[in-house]
């Protein structure tokens, strides 16, 4: 091949590989997450565990206020919650089988997802490790004008994992907008795999979530977790829901 072709064709390789997926890697990179921030967390949850015949349902909710900047994350509680914690605590020792929706619903709301939910940019960057675009296409969110990403991810296992998950496949869609920025995402996870040679599981999982720019921020304002999974016998499913309003 003639030298003088060289140079086109590496960038007509290059312009090939361009897609929504590296523009959308790209807007992330240029959001830091630094500015202080404060809002107010709505954590809930249900889940259901057991057989049809005598399932045990659990529910319950928590709102904390969370602040983040140069002094790291704070996260705070009412004093109406904690009491119901603290009677919660006093019921169970008295009866092992009363319910802790309230400190169920604490112990959920965990600082590192606080984290993650105020700087949504880094956390989703962390998500497309390793992805690949599979589609493109225009497509509204919630009436706004909107580019669809379908993608495939990569989560990684670790070892330990790999051993028990013969089967795993998850994806992405992803509503960009005319900023470049993600207005909302759907994940879906598939895994299958096998533990002590004699136990087969199988899990299932959906997630969405709805963004909104602050300052240098993503914010995740709200996010749904919904996930089924059967094993050993014994079979449940989880639902949550967490919405953040900023003050």
């Amino acid at each position: 091949m003639s030298r003088g072709f060289a140079f086109p064709l590496l960038l007509l390789g290059s312009l090939l590989r361009a897609d929504g997926l590296g523009d959308l890697r790209s807007a992330l990179a240029r959001l830091n997450g630094r500015e202080a921030i404060r809002a107010t967390v709505e954590y809930r949850f249900w889940s259901r565990q057991g057989d049809d015949k005598k399932p045990v349902i659990t529910e319950g909710r928590a709102t904390s206020l969370v602040e983040e900047g140069p002094q790291g994350l704070r996260m705070s509680w009412s004093r109406p919650v904690i009491q119901a914690a603290v009677e919660e605590a006093r019921a169970q020792a008295k009866d092992p089988e009363k319910p802790a929706s309230t400190r169920r619903a604490i112990e959920g709301l965990k600082a590192v997802d606080v984290c993650d939910y105020l700087d949504g940019a880094d956390e989703l960057l962390r998500t497309l490790e390793g992805a690949q675009q599979l589609e493109e296409k225009s497509e509204p969110w919630q009436g706004k004008p909107a580019k669809l990403l379908l993608i495939k991810l990569a989560p990684r296992l670790s070892r330990r994992d790999q051993k028990y998950v013969k089967e795993l496949e998850a994806t992405a869609k992803i509503w960009v907008g005319a900023d470049g920025l993600p207005l909302g995402a759907e994940t879906r996870m598939h895994m299958k795999g096998r533990a002590l040679l004699v136990i087969t599981f199988e899990q299932q999982s959906r997630g969405t979530f709805q963004f909104l720019r602050s300052g240098n921020r993503l914010v995740v304002v709200h996010h749904t977790q919904e996930s089924s999974g059967s094993g050993g016998g014994e079979q449940g499913s989880t639902r949550s829901s967490v919405d953040l309003r900023l003050e």
